[in-house]
Protein backbone atom coordinates (compact mmCIF):
# COMPACT_ATOMS: atom_id res chain seq x y z
CA UNK A 1 0.00 0.00 0.00
CA UNK A 2 2.51 2.71 1.12
CA UNK A 3 5.33 1.26 -1.64
CA UNK A 4 2.20 2.78 -4.66
CA UNK A 5 2.29 5.98 -3.43
CA UNK A 6 5.71 6.01 -3.37
CA UNK A 7 6.27 5.04 -6.58
CA UNK A 8 3.26 7.76 -7.65
CA UNK A 9 5.55 10.23 -5.82
CA UNK A 10 8.49 9.55 -7.24
CA UNK A 11 7.58 9.02 -10.45
CA UNK A 12 5.33 12.87 -10.59
CA UNK A 13 8.63 14.41 -9.20
CA UNK A 14 10.63 13.56 -12.27
CA UNK A 15 7.85 14.51 -15.12
CA UNK A 16 7.43 17.26 -13.61
CA UNK A 17 9.86 19.42 -15.89
CA UNK A 18 8.61 17.32 -19.26
CA UNK A 19 5.15 15.40 -18.88
CA UNK A 20 3.63 14.58 -22.26
CA UNK A 21 -0.03 15.96 -21.39
CA UNK A 22 -1.82 13.23 -21.70
CA UNK A 23 0.38 11.15 -19.29
CA UNK A 24 -0.27 14.00 -17.11
CA UNK A 25 -4.19 13.81 -17.14
CA UNK A 26 -4.11 9.94 -17.09
CA UNK A 27 -1.66 10.23 -13.67
CA UNK A 28 -4.41 12.95 -12.19
CA UNK A 29 -7.21 10.78 -13.16
CA UNK A 30 -5.32 8.29 -10.96
CA UNK A 31 -4.52 10.71 -8.23
CA UNK A 32 -7.88 12.02 -8.23
CA UNK A 33 -9.52 8.35 -7.71
CA UNK A 34 -6.85 7.12 -5.08
CA UNK A 35 -7.68 10.71 -3.44
CA UNK A 36 -11.40 9.69 -2.57
CA UNK A 37 -10.39 5.94 -1.79
CA UNK A 38 -8.22 7.20 0.41
CA UNK A 39 -11.13 9.67 2.13
CA UNK A 40 -12.63 6.56 3.20
CA UNK A 41 -9.82 4.61 4.18
CA UNK A 42 -9.13 3.48 7.84
CA UNK A 43 -5.74 3.35 7.17
CA UNK A 44 -3.80 5.30 9.91
CA UNK A 45 -1.85 7.12 7.66
CA UNK A 46 -5.07 8.17 5.08
CA UNK A 47 -4.93 11.76 6.13
CA UNK A 48 -1.00 11.93 5.12
CA UNK A 49 -1.39 10.30 1.90
CA UNK A 50 -4.39 12.22 1.08
CA UNK A 51 -2.38 15.41 1.73
CA UNK A 52 0.95 14.29 -0.03
CA UNK A 53 -1.65 13.05 -3.49
CA UNK A 54 -3.38 16.46 -3.36
CA UNK A 55 -0.11 18.60 -3.42
CA UNK A 56 0.92 16.02 -6.12
CA UNK A 57 -1.79 16.62 -8.26
CA UNK A 58 -1.28 20.18 -7.34
CA UNK A 59 1.56 20.71 -9.11
CA UNK A 60 0.94 18.73 -12.25
CA UNK A 61 -1.65 21.12 -12.94
CA UNK A 62 0.04 24.24 -12.52
CA UNK A 63 3.41 23.07 -14.26
CA UNK A 64 3.81 25.16 -17.49
CA UNK A 65 6.09 23.49 -20.37
CA UNK A 66 6.22 26.28 -22.30
CA UNK A 67 7.50 29.04 -19.51
CA UNK A 68 10.28 26.38 -19.46
CA UNK A 69 11.40 26.72 -23.09
CA UNK A 70 11.84 23.06 -23.40
CA UNK A 71 8.99 20.90 -23.63
CA UNK A 72 6.17 20.26 -25.86
CA UNK A 73 3.95 21.78 -27.64
CA UNK A 74 0.35 20.32 -27.78
CA UNK A 75 -0.24 19.30 -30.56
CA UNK A 76 2.89 17.23 -31.78
CA UNK A 77 4.60 14.28 -31.07
CA UNK A 78 6.59 13.49 -28.44
CA UNK A 79 8.50 15.48 -25.67
CA UNK A 80 11.76 17.48 -25.99
CA UNK A 81 10.66 19.86 -28.21
CA UNK A 82 12.54 23.45 -28.01
CA UNK A 83 10.90 26.34 -28.34
CA UNK A 84 12.85 28.79 -30.65
CA UNK A 85 9.97 31.24 -31.67
CA UNK A 86 7.12 32.56 -29.99
CA UNK A 87 5.06 35.68 -30.74
CA UNK A 88 1.80 36.56 -28.97
CA UNK A 89 0.18 40.00 -29.29
CA UNK A 90 -2.51 39.10 -26.90
CA UNK A 91 -0.11 39.62 -24.24
CA UNK A 92 0.72 43.46 -23.81
CA UNK A 93 4.09 43.28 -22.83
CA UNK A 94 5.45 41.73 -25.81
CA UNK A 95 6.41 43.22 -29.51
CA UNK A 96 6.61 42.88 -32.88
CA UNK A 97 10.13 41.40 -34.50
CA UNK A 98 12.16 44.48 -35.90
CA UNK A 99 11.11 44.22 -39.14
CA UNK A 100 7.30 44.44 -38.36
CA UNK A 101 4.97 47.05 -37.87
CA UNK A 102 2.40 46.91 -34.78
CA UNK A 103 -1.15 47.59 -35.72
CA UNK A 104 -4.12 47.67 -32.97
CA UNK A 105 -7.51 47.77 -34.49
CA UNK A 106 -11.34 47.67 -33.04
CA UNK A 107 -12.40 44.46 -32.38
CA UNK A 108 -15.63 42.93 -30.78
CA UNK A 109 -17.70 44.12 -28.22
CA UNK A 110 -15.33 47.64 -27.83
CA UNK A 111 -12.14 45.57 -27.54
CA UNK A 112 -8.74 46.63 -28.82
CA UNK A 113 -7.14 43.83 -30.91
CA UNK A 114 -3.18 44.16 -31.54
CA UNK A 115 -1.16 42.46 -34.32
CA UNK A 116 2.27 42.43 -36.59
CA UNK A 117 2.16 43.30 -39.88
CA UNK A 118 5.30 43.53 -42.55
CA UNK A 119 6.17 46.91 -43.23
CA UNK A 120 7.14 47.16 -46.79
CA UNK A 121 4.93 46.92 -49.85
CA UNK A 122 5.61 44.39 -52.31
CA UNK A 123 8.22 42.28 -50.01
CA UNK A 124 8.43 39.59 -47.80
CA UNK A 125 9.49 40.45 -44.16
CA UNK A 126 11.53 38.35 -42.02
CA UNK A 127 11.45 38.10 -38.41
CA UNK A 128 14.76 35.92 -37.53
CA UNK A 129 14.97 33.58 -34.77
CA UNK A 130 18.33 31.97 -34.01
CA UNK A 131 18.31 27.69 -32.49
CA UNK A 132 21.87 28.60 -31.24
CA UNK A 133 23.71 25.47 -32.60
CA UNK A 134 21.13 22.88 -31.70
CA UNK A 135 20.57 20.11 -33.73
CA UNK A 136 16.95 18.96 -35.12
CA UNK A 137 15.48 17.25 -37.57
CA UNK A 138 12.15 18.11 -37.34
CA UNK A 139 9.36 21.33 -36.58
CA UNK A 140 6.15 22.29 -35.73
CA UNK A 141 3.95 25.19 -34.46
CA UNK A 142 1.47 27.40 -35.46
CA UNK A 143 0.57 30.85 -36.93
CA UNK A 144 -2.64 32.27 -36.03
CA UNK A 145 -3.85 35.79 -37.35
CA UNK A 146 -6.54 37.58 -39.37
CA UNK A 147 -6.24 38.74 -43.01
CA UNK A 148 -6.13 42.50 -44.10
CA UNK A 149 -7.45 43.46 -47.37
CA UNK A 150 -7.18 41.07 -50.48
CA UNK A 151 -5.02 37.72 -50.82
CA UNK A 152 -4.62 36.22 -53.65
CA UNK A 153 -2.70 33.35 -52.60
CA UNK A 154 0.18 31.77 -54.85
CA UNK A 155 -1.55 34.03 -57.81
CA UNK A 156 0.59 36.90 -58.23
CA UNK A 157 3.90 36.03 -57.18
CA UNK A 158 7.15 38.17 -58.04
CA UNK A 159 8.68 34.88 -59.21
CA UNK A 160 9.54 31.27 -58.94
CA UNK A 161 11.93 30.77 -56.00
CA UNK A 162 11.28 31.01 -52.68
CA UNK A 163 13.37 34.39 -52.50
CA UNK A 164 10.31 36.01 -54.16
CA UNK A 165 7.01 37.08 -53.10
CA UNK A 166 5.61 33.61 -54.30
CA UNK A 167 2.74 33.64 -51.95
CA UNK A 168 0.52 36.15 -50.27
CA UNK A 169 0.86 35.15 -46.78
CA UNK A 170 3.20 33.73 -44.51
CA UNK A 171 6.20 30.85 -44.50
CA UNK A 172 8.87 29.47 -42.17
CA UNK A 173 11.95 28.94 -43.37
CA UNK A 174 15.78 27.87 -42.63
CA UNK A 175 19.13 28.05 -43.47
CA UNK A 176 21.30 29.97 -46.57
CA UNK A 177 20.52 29.33 -48.99
CA UNK A 178 17.03 29.68 -47.63
CA UNK A 179 14.79 26.02 -47.17
CA UNK A 180 11.42 25.73 -47.45
CA UNK A 181 9.52 24.44 -43.95
CA UNK A 182 5.88 25.15 -44.21
CA UNK A 183 3.88 27.93 -45.96
CA UNK A 184 0.79 29.35 -44.74
CA UNK A 185 -1.49 30.55 -47.49
CA UNK A 186 -4.29 33.31 -47.62
CA UNK A 187 -6.82 33.19 -50.40
CA UNK A 188 -9.46 35.13 -51.77
CA UNK A 189 -13.28 34.34 -50.94
CA UNK A 190 -13.98 35.51 -54.39
CA UNK A 191 -14.61 32.32 -56.55
CA UNK A 192 -14.44 34.77 -60.13
CA UNK A 193 -10.93 33.85 -60.99
CA UNK A 194 -9.57 30.78 -59.98
CA UNK A 195 -5.39 31.46 -60.03
CA UNK A 196 -6.45 33.40 -56.39
CA UNK A 197 -7.70 29.86 -55.43
CA UNK A 198 -6.10 27.24 -53.67
CA UNK A 199 -6.53 23.51 -54.65
CA UNK A 200 -8.95 23.31 -51.45
CA UNK A 201 -10.51 26.35 -51.58
CA UNK A 202 -13.31 24.65 -53.57
CA UNK A 203 -14.38 20.98 -54.19
CA UNK A 204 -15.83 21.70 -57.61
CA UNK A 205 -13.40 24.35 -58.82
CA UNK A 206 -9.76 24.05 -60.06
CA UNK A 207 -7.24 26.60 -59.26
CA UNK A 208 -5.27 27.66 -62.39
CA UNK A 209 -2.07 28.55 -60.05
CA UNK A 210 -0.01 25.66 -59.29
CA UNK A 211 1.69 25.24 -55.86
CA UNK A 212 5.18 26.26 -56.09
CA UNK A 213 6.83 22.64 -56.36
CA UNK A 214 9.72 23.74 -53.40
CA UNK A 215 6.40 24.26 -51.04
CA UNK A 216 4.67 20.57 -52.14
CA UNK A 217 2.40 19.58 -49.79
CA UNK A 218 3.85 21.30 -46.59
CA UNK A 219 1.33 24.48 -46.31
CA UNK A 220 -2.19 25.57 -45.05
CA UNK A 221 -4.25 27.56 -47.29
CA UNK A 222 -7.68 29.74 -45.70
CA UNK A 223 -9.76 32.28 -47.07
CA UNK A 224 -9.28 35.56 -45.73
CA UNK A 225 -12.96 37.12 -45.71
CA UNK A 226 -15.40 35.29 -44.10
CA UNK A 227 -17.29 32.60 -46.06
CA UNK A 228 -19.38 34.00 -49.23
CA UNK A 229 -18.64 37.44 -48.09
CA UNK A 230 -16.59 39.72 -50.71
CA UNK A 231 -13.15 40.72 -49.55
CA UNK A 232 -12.37 44.53 -50.08
CA UNK A 233 -8.90 46.25 -50.08
CA UNK A 234 -7.93 48.05 -46.44
CA UNK A 235 -9.97 46.17 -44.57
CA UNK A 236 -9.40 43.76 -41.32
CA UNK A 237 -11.51 40.36 -41.17
CA UNK A 238 -10.85 40.21 -37.54
CA UNK A 239 -14.09 37.67 -37.36
CA UNK A 240 -12.21 34.70 -39.26
CA UNK A 241 -9.16 33.52 -37.48
CA UNK A 242 -6.47 32.40 -40.25
CA UNK A 243 -5.40 28.95 -40.55
CA UNK A 244 -7.47 27.73 -37.16
CA UNK A 245 -9.23 24.42 -39.15
CA UNK A 246 -12.55 26.15 -38.40
CA UNK A 247 -15.52 28.16 -40.32
CA UNK A 248 -14.62 26.89 -43.77
CA UNK A 249 -17.45 26.49 -46.31
CA UNK A 250 -18.99 23.73 -47.05
CA UNK A 251 -17.54 23.30 -49.95
CA UNK A 252 -13.62 23.89 -49.24
CA UNK A 253 -12.11 21.03 -47.63
CA UNK A 254 -8.98 23.81 -46.43
CA UNK A 255 -10.10 22.50 -42.82
CA UNK A 256 -8.67 19.44 -43.03
CA UNK A 257 -6.44 19.66 -44.96
CA UNK A 258 -2.87 18.86 -43.04
CA UNK A 259 -5.06 19.50 -40.08
CA UNK A 260 -4.45 23.19 -38.81
CA UNK A 261 -3.47 24.94 -37.44
CA UNK A 262 -0.35 23.33 -35.93
CA UNK A 263 1.92 21.80 -38.61
CA UNK A 264 4.62 19.16 -37.90
CA UNK A 265 7.49 18.46 -40.67
CA UNK A 266 9.80 15.88 -40.30
CA UNK A 267 13.34 17.27 -42.52
CA UNK A 268 15.22 15.06 -44.84
CA UNK A 269 18.26 15.72 -42.61
CA UNK A 270 18.72 16.88 -39.47
CA UNK A 271 20.18 20.98 -39.19
CA UNK A 272 20.90 23.31 -37.02
CA UNK A 273 20.15 25.89 -39.24
CA UNK A 274 18.40 29.22 -37.91
CA UNK A 275 14.89 29.76 -38.61
CA UNK A 276 13.09 32.50 -40.41
CA UNK A 277 9.24 33.81 -40.22
CA UNK A 278 8.25 35.71 -42.86
CA UNK A 279 5.34 37.98 -44.18
CA UNK A 280 5.06 38.04 -47.69
CA UNK A 281 2.18 39.93 -50.10
CA UNK A 282 3.32 41.60 -54.08
CA UNK A 283 1.28 44.63 -53.31
CA UNK A 284 1.11 47.39 -51.26
CA UNK A 285 0.52 47.08 -47.58
CA UNK A 286 -2.33 49.25 -47.59
CA UNK A 287 -4.47 46.58 -50.41
CA UNK A 288 -3.19 43.37 -48.47
CA UNK A 289 -1.69 42.39 -45.64
CA UNK A 290 -1.48 39.61 -42.63
CA UNK A 291 -2.30 40.48 -38.91
CA UNK A 292 -0.20 37.95 -37.29
CA UNK A 293 -1.52 37.24 -33.73
CA UNK A 294 0.58 34.59 -32.53
CA UNK A 295 3.51 33.01 -34.21
CA UNK A 296 5.06 29.79 -32.27
CA UNK A 297 7.82 27.49 -33.80
CA UNK A 298 9.19 24.23 -31.85
CA UNK A 299 12.20 22.00 -33.07
CA UNK A 300 13.82 18.70 -31.53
Amino acid sequence: YNMRYIVLFLFASLLQLRLDPSLQQNLLHTLNATVVRDTTTTCPYGALLYNVTSQIRSILSNVSLDNLGVGRPGHCGGVNWTRVAYLNMTDLNQTCPANWTLVTYPGNSGTTLRACQRTNSGSCDVAYYRVKGKRYSQVCGRIVGNVYGQPEAFGTPTGSSIDTVYLDGMDITRGNPRQHVWSFVTSTSRMDNLKYLCSCSNRSLVPTTAVPSFVGLNYFCDCGAPPYKTDAAGKHYYNHIMWSGTDCPPDSTCCSFNTPPWFWRVLPNSTTDDIEVRQCANNVVTDENIDAIIVEVYIK
